[in-house]
């Protein structure tokens, strides 16, 4: 059946969809309102093949950003899709209705089960979910107090919900930290200090200096003298690849605009037989590593840039092909013509694993490590110098 809708959000003076998840045998859409002053259009991000009527339950994951929507299933890989029109900043809501399971009472039902539908707004639940021994089963945990809610006003049209915000911000006066505060953070304004509370201690986020207010120690940083931040990392972007991932390089070619490009070595076959790593380029516009150039790879393990007189560099060790090791591992150099790879010479190796460049004065050398040969791991590695234009063998080791 077509047109299953998981959730909905209508706005029913008009009966315009402003938000939702519908579903098909073969994909799933999300769909959003776009709106330009007297204009709007609806928007449709279609992801294929989440395969679901196989009487199972399922765990699907949709997270959201301006211009970028991740779906993961089961606590799988995640597919990842850069759209060019973004998700809206924002997106008035009034008059509207949520429907669960249809796009009104009686249209667009879902046939399936749901179990559990949970919003969470400016984070991504996969982080929550996954790792999960049962993924298909895997639940949000929802706070008691949340489920508490009844949903319906007491005195007025606008409901009252009873919890706060999880910062609290005041000067210099201390805020209990109980179980109710439980995982909050507190500012102190005055002493420019920002704290956690775990279980009934206020703990700093930052490293400072000592100080004790009360009966608790506490740690209290001065952010104009300690000149310190807040520093933490964050997941930015999931690159889907067809097999498992050995190797990783990120550099820079400067002549080319700034390009920054980042190496995926893809050490086996996708399902057509074919072995490809791929070149991202950096898209300043979407803030994102697009696919820029597939290159056919051989159980590729590792990836080395390298510039060599103004000349940019990028050597792939091919690892094997099937079941042979003595197989040809290939230095590529950028053509700016082209702005493109293009193979500009091949190196006998065996069982290549990894590649390795450096520079004594004037000479550029290149170093690869062979690890199999199909019957020993007994072999010689091979350092090479450059000269004449390509690199030749200067130097072998046991």
């Amino acid at each position: 059946k077509n047109d299953e809708y998981l959730f909905t959000v209508v706005a029913e003076e008009r009966d315009s969809l402003l938000l939702g998840l519908r579903y098909s045998p073969t994909q799933l859409h999300f769909l959003f309102l776009r709106e330009d002053g007297a204009r709007a259009w609806q928007t449709r991000v279609s992801f294929r093949g989440p395969a679901l009527t196989d009487g199972q339950w399922h765990t699907l994951v949709l997270a959201v950003s301006e211009g970028s929507f991740s779906l993961t299933r089961d606590c799988g890989l995640p597919v990842d899709i850069m759209a060019d029109m973004p998700f809206p900043a924002t997106l008035s809501v009034q008059g509207a209705r949520f429907f669960i399971g249809s796009r009104r009472r009686t249209k667009g039902q879902f046939t399936g089960l749901v179990r559990q539908l949970v919003l969470l707004p400016g984070s991504d639940a996969t982080l929550r979910l996954c790792p999960c021994r049962n993924p298909e089963l895997a639940l949000l945990s929802i706070p008691p107090i949340l489920r508490g809610l009844t949903g319906k006003p007491e005195d007025s049209e606008v409901l009252k919900y009873p919890y706060e915000t999880d910062m609290k911000v005041t000067l210099e006066s201390r805020p209990p930290c109980t179980k109710a505060e439980d995982a909050q953070f507190w500012f102190d304004a005055g002493r420019k200090g920002l704290y956690l509370c775990v279980g009934s201690e206020w703990v700093s986020v930052l490293a400072g200096e000592a100080s004790v207010l009360g009966s608790i120690n506490w740690v209290s940083v001065s952010l104009s003298q300690a000149k310190e931040r807040l520093e933490y990392v964050e997941e930015h972007q999931s690159l889907f690849t067809n097999s498992e991932t050995l190797g990783i390089e990120v550099f820079v070619i400067p002549g080319a605009g700034l390009f920054i490009f980042l190496a995926v070595a893809n050490f086996e076959p996708n399902e057509k037989g074919q072995e490809f790593s791929v070149i991202y380029k950096w898209s300043q516009r979407r803030r994102r590593f697009t696919p820029y150039q597939r290159v056919l790879t051989h159980g590729a393990r590792d990836w080395e840039a390298f510039e060599v007189s103004g000349e940019h560099f990028l050597a792939v060790a091919n690892h094997r092909e099937g079941s042979d090791h003595n197989i040809y591992s290939v230095i590529y150099k950028w053509s700016p013509g082209a702005r493109l790879f293009e193979a500009n010479q091949t190196v006998a190796t065996s069982g290549a694993c990894d590649w390795e460049f450096f520079m004594v004065g004037p000479y550029a050398f290149l170093a690869v490590a062979n690890a199999f040969n199909g019957t020993s791991t007994q072999l010689q590695s091979h350092l090479y110098v450059r000269l004449g234009g390509s690199f030749q063998l200067f130097q072998s080791f046991l």
